[in-house]
C-alpha cells in the first residue's frame, strides 16, 4: 500500500515548546500510528541539547525529522525558518515526493514564501490557533499604564512591525485553500475564508490522570505546602491577563491562606516587582517547566487559574481539566467551548478583579463543590478532546484533500 507523505511544518516543537509546539507533538504522536501515512517533521533545532535521536525514540522512529535551522526564542528566529523552508523544500519534496503539506500554525506562516511563489504543487492545510489581530488585541489600558507592563519583547516587536505581519498573513490567507480551525471562535476570526474545518486541540488525556504520573523529587516545597496549591501555567505575558490576576491573589489573600504557583518563561522579575506587598510564602516563579514534568506539576496543585485577555483553545485548561483539577478561566475566545460554567470549571470575565478573586475563595472554602467540577471536567477532557480523536479528524481530511 502506497503511504501518504505528510511534509508537516512545525516551527515551534520539542524540547521547548510553547502551545503550537504541544500541539504538533500531540497530533503527530497519534498520526504516527497510522501506518499508512508517513510523517516528515520539518522543524529547527531546539535547546542547546537537542537530540534527535532521542526525540526519535519519543515516536517509536516512525517519523522522519528535518532540522533546517536552530530556533531561539526571539522574534526573528520564525523568519530563517521561512527562508530556509524556501530554499530547502523543493529538494526535500524531490527527494520524498509529498501528498500535503500540513502547517502547524497560520502567525508562523512557515511556508509563506512558497505559497507566494507557487512552490507547492501538492494539496496544503494550515491549522489556525490564532490570528494576529487576536495576538495584538489591546485590551484594559489602564492597567497596562498602572503596571508599567508594556509586553516582553516579542510582544512588543510584533506591535511594531505589525503593518508588515498583518499584510503578510493576510497573503498568506489569500493563498491558503484549507483550513483547520481549533475552536468555533477562531472560524469567526478568518470570515473571509471557505474550506474551515473545526478540529479542537486535543491532548493524550491519559498522560495526565493520577495513576499513570510518577512521584517526582521536582517541586518538593510546593509538594509538601500545608495550604492549598493554586497553579498557572502559559508566558509571563500581559495578554494572559496576569495583572489581573495578581491583584486578584492579594484580594484572595487578605482573609485566605493559599501557594499560587506560577509556571512558565518571562520576565520573573517584572511580575516579581507587582507582588512586593505579598509574602514570599504564598507565591513562586518556577520559570520554563519542561512539559514532560506538567502532569506531576498538576497533580500536587488543588486549582488551575487562567485569566488571559484572549485565548482560542488554551491546551493548558485541557490538561488542568485532565488533571481532575477545578478549572477557573476568562470568559474570553474559545474557552467557553471548553467549559460549561459552574458545570465543569467556572468562566469569569476577563480584567475582573473581584469576581476572580470571589471565584478562588469559592473553590478554598467549598472542597466538596471543587472535586464536583475536577470530576466532571476529567470526563469531559477525556471524551471530547483526547489527541487519538483530533488526529482521527486529521487524518480523514488528509484523506479529503488526496481525493480532491
Amino acid at each position: 500500500m502506497k503511504k501518504i507523505k505528510i511534509a508537516f511544518l512545525a516551527p515551534e516543537f520539542i524540547p521547548t515548546w510553547g502551545g503550537v509546539g504541544i500541539y504538533s507533538y500531540n497530533l503527530i504522536k497519534e498520526l504516527a500510528k497510522y501506518d499508512e501515512l508517513e510523517i516528515h517533521l520539518i522543524t529547527p533545532k531546539r535547546g542547546k541539547d537537542y537530540n534527535k535521536e532521542e526525540i526519535l525514540s519519543r515516536f517509536d522512529k516512525k517519523i522522519f525529522i528535518h532540522n533546517l535551522t536552530q530556533a531561539k526564542d526571539t522574534f526573528f528566529y520564525n523568519l530563517k525558518f521561512q527562508l530556509a523552508l524556501f530554499f530547502k523544500f523543493h529538494e526535500l519534496n524531490k527527494r520524498y515526493g509529498f501528498d500535503i503539506v500540513h502547517s502547524a500554525g497560520l502567525v508562523h506562516m512557515p511556508d509563506i514564501f512558497l505559497k507566494i511563489f507557487n512552490k507547492i504543487n501538492c494539496p496544503s492545510v494550515v491549522t489556525v490557533h490564532t490570528t494576529l489581530d487576536s495576538q495584538s488585541k489591546k485590551s484594559g489600558k489602564k492597567s497596562t499604564i498602572k503596571s508599567g507592563l508594556f509586553g516582553a519583547p516579542v510582544e512588543f516587536l510584533t506591535k511594531v512591525s505589525y503593518p508588515y505581519i498583518k499584510l503578510m498573513e493576510k497573503i498568506y490567507i489569500c493563498k491558503e485553500t484549507n483550513f483547520i480551525c481549533v475552536s468555533e471562535y477562531i472560524t469567526k476570526s478568518i470570515p473571509e475564508t471557505k474550506n474551515n474545518l473545526v478540529i479542537n486541540n486535543g491532548i493524550n488525556t491519559s498522560d495526565f490522570f493520577k495513576k499513570n504520573i510518577r512521584s517526582s523529587e521536582e517541586f518538593v516545597s510546593i509538594k509538601r505546602s500545608k495550604v492549598p496549591v493554586i497553579l498557572y501555567s502559559g508566558r509571563l505575558l500581559y495578554l494572559k491577563g496576569l495583572y489581573t490576576y495578581i491583584e486578584a491573589i492579594k484580594k484572595v489573600l487578605e482573609t485566605r491562606k493559599a501557594l499560587f504557583v506560577f509556571a512558565g518563561a518571562g520576565d520573573i522579575h517584572k511580575w516579581k516587582n507587582l507582588m512586593k506587598d505579598v509574602s514570599k510564602e504564598n507565591y513562586c516563579f518556577l520559570g520554563s517547566v519542561d512539559h514532560n514534568m506538567m502532569p506531576y506539576l498538576y497533580s500536587i496543585s488543588d486549582c488551575f487559574v487562567l485569566p488571559s485577555l484572549t485565548e482560542s483553545f488554551p491546551l493548558t485548561v485541557l490538561e488542568a481539566m485532565a488533571s481532575k483539577l477545578p478549572v477557573i478561566a476568562s470568559n474570553v475566545g474559545g474557552i467557553p467551548e471548553i467549559i460549561d460554567n459552574r458545570k465543569t470549571g467556572i468562566l469569569v470575565e476577563p480584567e475582573n478583579i473581584k469576581m476572580l478573586a470571589a471565584s478562588i475563595i469559592e473553590i478554598l472554602d467549598d472542597k466538596n463543590y471543587a472535586k464536583s467540577l475536577g470530576e466532571a471536567a476529567q470526563i469531559k477532557a477525556a471524551k471530547f478532546f483526547d489527541a487519538e480523536l483530533m488526529a482521527k479528524k486529521t487524518k480523514e481530511l488528509y484523506y479529503e484533500l488526496i481525493g480532491k
